[in-house]
């Protein structure tokens, strides 16, 4: 299953008779229905209402897949076709021999691309006022910087940007919070399940294994431009130095990674990482720059001045949700992270955080479908064939 599905969407879509022939919107309607009635629930396993087929017809970057509705979006794009195109067509009625000029078709290309993005906008602000409460915040959470990247990526296996039909159709209802088929009713901690509680609870391992994929990942891109990178460094016991209230004073202290010369040359810098459910109900109340904001600086107050009075280094918290999105001191991490891989590599820094935003997005997304569909029940004691001594438990058990 195809996570890139977008790049079909707005590619076979976004057709050349819809820039090129007027007054077509009636005859588009059987293509809407087909798309409405067909291609989407084949995807998505989906038969869905007429205000969340509103919200797929957005862009990937607003949160949404990006499926175009024909119908609505006919007369916008042969008007501004016939505005791109006007220097050109004047230059031709006019018998010139010079071409249009270039400059004059650029300005009209991006007004009008200024002009669409602010009626998407609008679109989407007005769709996500009618919608529930929770809706709201999934439509908000969709909209976060990074949390679109894995569908805007060609699902390449070496890359590891793949997923089966499963792990990409339960990705899709993640991200609109539909419901999940064929999951346990009761979780084994004796909660009814629902997705919510999945990305909480602590049985089976999976919060801490979804937090180590990332620690483990973080490490690595540091790894190509740092040195001393060291995942789970100890810190130095204190001794004396005066530290906030509430800080981690702790002899067995420990942060996920610690590379030098990040921030500084020569300096140590000392990154935490925490990953945090935006639709827990203790987070319900804040607005997602609050639920960041509040989640670093309790990262702060425990490891800040630790880090700055006894290692004399920097202390970066780097705040996730489970929707893929991410923290402001966590974003300007990976701006520098992609700012010394792009100079080292010399590649064009927008597509290196892209590409790093890409890497967390699964990594993110993959740590959600375990939590989802991962076992938590009782885990069987494997038998040591290797020290097993047949003849005893042959006569222990009376085998013949």
């Amino acid at each position: 299953m195809l996570c890139g599905l977008h790049f079909w969407a707005e590619a076979s879509l976004d057709l050349f008779f819809l820039r090129t022939l007027p007054d077509i919107d009636t005859l588009l309607e059987p293509l809407e229905r087909a798309l409405a009635e067909v291609l989407i629930p084949s995807i998505t396993k989906r038969n869905c209402s007429q205000t969340e087929r509103d919200l797929l017809q957005l862009p990937v970057r607003l949160g949404r897949l990006g499926f175009i509705n024909p119908v609505e979006n006919a007369g916008s794009e042969y008007k501004a076709s016939v505005s791109v195109t006007a220097p050109l067509v004047n230059q031709i009625v006019a018998q010139a021999h010079e071409p249009a000029d270039e400059a004059d078709v650029n300005e009209l290309r991006r007004r009008m691309r200024r002009e669409k993005e602010e009626v998407l906008r609008r679109k989407c602000d007005n769709l996500k006022r009618s919608l529930p409460e929770k809706m709201q915040r999934v439509v908000e959470l969709g909209g976060e910087n990074g949390s679109s990247n894995r569908l805007s990526v060609i699902p390449l296996k070496e890359m590891s940007f793949d997923l089966n039909k499963r792990e990409f159709r339960d990705a899709i209802r993640l991200r609109y919070d539909w419901p999940i088929p064929d999951t346990q009713s009761v979780c084994v901690c004796g909660v009814r399940f629902t997705v919510d509680h999945a990305m909480i609870c602590k049985r089976g391992g999976f919060i801490i294994q979804r937090h180590n994929e990332l620690r483990d990942l973080e490490a690595e891109l540091l790894k190509m431009v740092c040195y001393d990178v060291e995942v789970e460094p100890g810190l130095q016991p204190v001794t004396g130095e005066e530290l906030n209230r509430g800080a981690n004073q702790s002899h067995d202290a420990r942060l996920d990674v610690h590379a030098r010369g990040f921030w500084e040359r020569q300096r140590s810098a000392y990154f935490d990482i925490r990953v945090c459910h935006p639709h827990a109900d203790s987070y319900k109340d804040l607005t997602l720059k609050q639920l960041y904001k509040q989640q670093e600086n309790e990262k702060k107050r425990k490891y800040a001045s630790r880090i700055l009075e006894v290692e004399q280094g920097t202390f970066t918290p780097l705040v996730f949700s489970t929707t893929g999105g991410m923290g402001e001191e966590c974003a300007r991490y990976h701006a520098r992270l992609g700012e010394l891989l792009a100079t080292k590599k010399g590649e064009i820094h927008s597509t290196t955080v892209s590409w790093i935003r890409a890497k967390v997005a699964f990594a993110l997304l993959r740590g959600a479908l375990l939590c989802l569909r991962g076992s938590r029940g009782n885990r069987k004691i494997a038998t040591n064939i290797h020290e097993t001594d047949f003849e005893i438990e042959r006569g222990l058990a009376g085998l013949s």
